[in-house]
């Protein structure tokens, strides 16, 4: 390989025009591949969704029956609750009802005024209890029971499942990638030359095999779903390509860490199937973040004015990446455990000593993103607009006072939408004004992949990744990478609507926030929109933790997916079929 490296270079030096025209032709064929990969990859994600049906109903005693279309569903007087019952003797939540197999449920009574009573026997708040199909259920005098869908629902069920539309095969886009990085591999040699590493080189076609390894084991077990991957590995190939051309030394330790969040993310989603061991495990992940935070706080070293990394001999990590697998984990929950107000006090309590740590490291970015989430996530758990309105505000007086005692911090603010002018184009707008500048020059097509300008500015390939790539690879492919995060936000809210409990929805909404919330400090502040926080862009910026923790965060995507046969962190049995 070394030889036949050797003569591409070679060749590339004796004919420097013929080098030229190639990289020409590939600049338009790169941006087909992306829009194909990618667009149908999206339009996939977003068009096959999973037809909400009807499990069973809620017979009613002389007050109707309901038909129960989540796994989860309130019961009560409130105008908001799944099962409304608008009667005095009802509370506002009475009770939670859940589905669990075919004919298994659980109620739990949400110490209503007047109790819930199953088959006579009294039920005591807070509990669980199982039912099944049939038995009498009293709340507050009105009596029901649960019943199962009728044959002619059942049918129609059957029937909707057969028009959903599949998700599409892997295959065409798995080509066009493959292609995609073959064609990278020999621009990079095109454009750094002698600079290009052999490791390099095999990191990316190692890339290849494990995508191709990964669709074809988990499509022989009958899974169908691969958009999400796709879009992953078409971005992970894009921060190859970036950490080749910043320095190539480097991607293989790139590649290691893509290879453990891959694993990770396969992991967690068969984790992720029993729901009730899920569960159990928050206080454990509450406990590691605790520690790893703390250190953080003890052992980290400073890195752009942020004291958010350990260094172990060669090798750095942050702390705080992992800790968001975590912080998304605690803070997600089953409708019942949403009504438990001790678990809402340890998720803000978490929360809070999380965003102290991040303040105490000046990591002013990562504080934003986590903040971000516990909003999204506490709106989730509660519905309650006034309780975020008192949180925003109390955060914004914290925020004040963190301007006032870190000057770091507040220097990026002054500088904030006056990077050109004299004071700061060389100084605290930098960065910014060479992004603009270089990420510019690279049109809609891009200069080629190692022909840029801006690597030689610090951080570029990180913080300043979306001008990285906006020259080298162009505003297009550029724009697409940002519809990517875009797309998964859209799928985690779309997921709402027939996920098999609120845990997982949540899950998936605040790894949609984090990425979405993280993209949008990346990029706008990478040309001034917003001030330089110092976050990478998901996927795309160089930096093994920030890819691993972009991998593993996919399962909580996977784990909102109920299309048939879709996710890996759904089993067959709670597939709707």
């Amino acid at each position: 390989m070394e030889t036949w490296l050797a003569r591409i270079i070679s060749f590339a030096e004796q004919y420097p025009e013929i080098a030229k025209d190639a990289t020409t032709v590939m600049r338009w064929v790169f941006v087909v591949l992306a829009a194909y990969i990618l667009l149908v990859s999206i339009f996939s994600l977003l068009t096959t969704r999973c037809t909400p049906e009807i499990w069973g109903y809620f017979l009613v005693e002389d007050g109707g029956n309901f038909p129960i279309t989540h796994w989860e569903n309130v019961i009560g007087r409130s105008r908001s609750s799944d099962i409304h019952i608008p009667l005095k003797t009802m509370s506002n939540s009475h009770a939670i009802l859940s589905r669990k197999s075919e004919d298994k449920w659980v109620i739990k009574d949400l110490g209503s005024k007047n109790g819930t009573v199953v088959n006579g026997f009294p039920l005591e708040p807070g509990r669980r209890y199982m039912i099944s199909l049939g038995d009498e259920i009293v709340m507050g005098g009105v009596h029901a029971t649960v019943a199962p869908a009728s044959l002619e629902e059942s049918r129609n069920n059957e029937v909707m499942r057969r028009l959903d539309k599949e998700p599409v095969a892997p295959w065409k886009i798995l080509v066009a990638i493959t292609l995609f990085q073959f064609l990278t591999i020999i621009q990079l040699i095109l454009g750094l030359g002698d600079k290009i590493t052999l490791s390099a080189i095999i990191s990316i076609l190692l890339l290849s095999a494990v995508m191709w390894t990964y669709v074809t084991v988990f499509k022989a077990i009958g899974r169908k779903g691969f958009e999400m991957e796709m879009i992953a590995f078409f971005m992970s190939t894009i921060n190859l390509a970036v950490t080749t051309s910043f320095d190539p030394g480097a991607t293989l330790k790139e590649f290691i860490a893509l290879l453990m969040g891959l694993a990770l993310m396969i992991f967690m989603c068969i984790y992720l199937r029993d729901l009730e061991r899920t569960r159990k495990l928050k206080p454990v992940l509450i406990g590691l973040s605790v520690v790893l935070l703390i250190l953080n706080l003890l052992l980290g070293t400073a890195s752009f004015g942020a004291t958010n990394w350990i260094e172990i001999g060669n090798y750095t990590f942050q702390p705080s990446e992992i800790v968001k697998l975590a912080f998304i984990c605690v803070g997600a929950g089953t409708l019942e455990e949403l009504y438990n107000k001790r678990n809402t006090i340890v998720y803000a309590g978490f929360s809070l000593f999380c965003l102290a740590c991040l303040a105490l490291m000046s990591d002013f970015g990562t504080a934003l993103i986590f903040f971000a989430t516990y909003l999204v996530v506490s709106f989730l758990r509660s519905g309650d607009f006034s309780r975020l309105i008192f949180t925003g505000a109390g955060a914004g007086a914290m925020g004040v006072m963190i301007l006032k005692f870190k000057p770091y911090i507040a220097s990026r603010f002054q500088a904030w939408g006056h990077v050109w002018e004299p004071e700061f184009v060389d100084s605290m707008g930098y960065q910014q004004t060479r992004t603009m500048s270089f990420g510019a020059g690279g049109g809609l097509l891009g200069l080629g992949a190692g022909n840029g300008s801006l690597k030689y500015v610090g951080a570029s390939n990180t913080d300043l990744v979306f001008g990285f790539v906006m020259e080298e690879w162009g505003f297009i492919i550029a724009a697409l990478l940002v519809l990517c995060l875009i797309t998964l936000t859209i799928f985690a809210v779309m997921s709402i609507i027939a996920g098999r409990s609120t845990f997982y929805t949540i899950c998936a909404c605040g790894a949609a926030t984090m990425f979405l919330v993280q993209t949008m400090l990346n990029v706008f502040g990478a040309v001034d929109l917003f001030p330089l926080t110092g976050v990478t862009f998901p996927f795309v910026s160089t930096g093994g933790t920030s890819l691993l923790t972009s991998w593993a965060m996919l399962a909580y995507f996977k784990a909102s997916d109920m299309r048939r046969n879709a996710s890996l962190a759904v089993g067959k049995e709670e597939q709707r079929a």
